[in-house]
């Protein structure tokens, strides 16, 4: 089931015609010698895994039996998956997502996590940008027509032959060693900027 996910995904999002926003940033993360991590609001996971697709990267996916597919599905299409959420193995999945950076450009996950709530950016990826040095390029995306599925995210898949827009963010870096203030800080200011992201791209693809 995962393979075949991960071959229709390809198979799908092949068909489509995506343009982009913002492509300066992710050009300005790709030309700097250091990993990147990018961040994603849930309901993008389908699109945005497939354009990172086949490039060595890592990610973090829930230990349940949904994650089991979706971990599956990542690998099909050339991550490496760690499993972990907030309740359960979080914390040693950042720790295994830091260690394998040396061997990597970077990678990513969803920043409100497995189960959300939607669009309410939790710490997870601060934490790790922080920890492991790494700045982090806030993603969204938008597909005109597309599928929305009824779960608590509200995932976006793609028709075939629709248009998708990209949209990528400024680097968001920090350093080791801020307060917990400041991290807070940092997770609210990264949701903000996805929310916009969505709504940029949300605007241009019905444009």
């Amino acid at each position: 089931m995962p393979a075949a996910a991960a071959a229709a995904l390809r198979l799908l999002h092949g068909t489509c015609r995506f343009t982009f926003i913002g492509m300066e940033y992710l050009e300005s993360a790709l030309s700097e010698n250091n990993t990147v991590i990018a961040a994603f609001w849930h309901f993008a996971f389908p699109a945005v895994v497939y354009y990172f697709r086949d490039h060595n990267l890592l990610t973090i996916v829930s230990p349940s039996k949904d994650g089991e597919v979706a971990a599956g599905l990542v690998k099909g299409l050339g991550y490496t998956p760690f499993r972990g959420s907030p309740g359960k193995g979080g914390a040693k999945a950042l720790r295994q997502f830091i260690s394998a950076l040396d061997r990597c450009r970077g990678g990513g996950f969803p920043v409100d996590g497995s189960q959300g709530p939607a669009r309410i950016a939790q710490k997870g990826i601060p934490v790790l940008a922080m920890h492991a040095r790494s700045p982090i390029l806030p993603v969204s995306m938008a597909a005109n027509p597309c599928w929305r599925l009824r779960s608590w995210d509200r995932t976006v898949i793609a028709k075939p032959f629709s248009r998708v827009v990209m949209a990528f963010g400024p680097l968001m870096r920090i350093e080791r060693g801020v307060s917990h203030e400041q991290l807070e800080e940092y997770r609210i200011g990264l949701g903000r900027r996805l929310n916009a992201l969505s709504d940029l791209a949300e605007k241009a693809v019905l444009a």
